[in-house]
């Protein structure tokens, strides 16, 4: 006799026929998870490309960027005066001190001004610093101690100096005058905030300085002249105000002269 099978547990079965049947939309979710991560880095890689490859040396206003929003070309005058004696401007970089072939958005030309046009958020808004330009440079200040790029005239080597140094005396004897202080100034106005976590600004005028008792400082000489500003005419910074003389880069027109002074004294009254 042949036996027939005994059918499955009925729950079991009931369970099964509840069971919703798969649908062929697995594909599309795929697809279209696959396409917006393509699109992302792709986005990523052109955006790297822009900020690599953008040329320094371009003149005008760059495109704006989330580093510089106003796509701006910025210059702040930067002077250095130690003991009464301006120094040399710093000279002219394009790529960190402490790195090979890095290029900085925050540089100098040789020409006393500090060009700001950022190349990466490391360097952009609030991280536009002169610390920043120091340290790119491979010097440093603080509110008591400067790290300059060279001394002066008495002793050319002494580049660094902080509170209680001794200024040479009246017959240039290498620390044997009066003790000096540093002092930081922005448009001839006396900072008491640290110089390194200064943010820069459009044609500013920036002076760092180690006096003794009784100098003044002054505004810095190269603050009269004009930004090397790659091939455009630039207005120089009124030295007599310490304000700029024009609204912004890259300023009046080759036709236009800018008025200042004939003659300024090295100290303010």
């Amino acid at each position: 006799m042949v036996r027939l099978r005994r059918p499955k547990n009925r729950a079991a079965l009931r369970a099964r026929a509840r069971r919703p049947q798969r649908r062929g939309g697995g594909g599309w979710f795929t697809a279209t998870v696959t396409v917006i991560v393509l699109v992302g880095v792709i986005g990523t890689v052109l955006a790297a490309g822009l900020f690599s490859g953008r040329d320094s040396a371009a003149a005008g206003p760059s495109p704006p960027t989330p580093e510089n929003p106003s796509g701006d070309h910025w210059h702040a005058a930067l002077g250095a005066s130690v003991c009464g004696e301006w120094l040399p401007n710093p000279a002219e970089f394009e790529t960190a001190a402490d790195s090979v072939g890095v290029r900085t958005g925050i540089h100098t030309h040789g020409d006393g001004f500090i060009h700001i046009h950022p190349f990466s958020s490391s360097e952009g808004l609030d991280n536009a610093t002169l610390g920043r330009f120091l340290d790119y440079g491979g010097w440093s200040a603080s509110s008591d101690e400067l790290s300059l790029w060279t001394g002066p005239t008495a002793d050319p080597t002494k580049t660094r100096w902080k509170d209680g140094d001794r200024c040479p005396d009246e017959n240039g004897n290498p620390g044997k005058g009066q003790p000096g202080r540093v002092v930081f100034e922005v448009n001839c106005k006396p900072e008491s905030s640290d110089p390194a976590d200064h943010r820069l600004a459009d044609q500013e005028v920036i002076t760092l300085a180690f006096v003794a008792k009784g100098q003044d400082v002054g505004p810095p000489p190269n603050a009269q002249s004009a930004p090397d500003n790659d091939g455009a005419a630039a207005a120089p910074i009124d030295r007599k105000s310490c304000r700029p003389s024009a609204a912004s880069n890259p300023g009046l027109p080759p036709t236009s002269t800018p008025t200042v002074p004939a003659t300024v004294p090295t100290t303010q009254p």
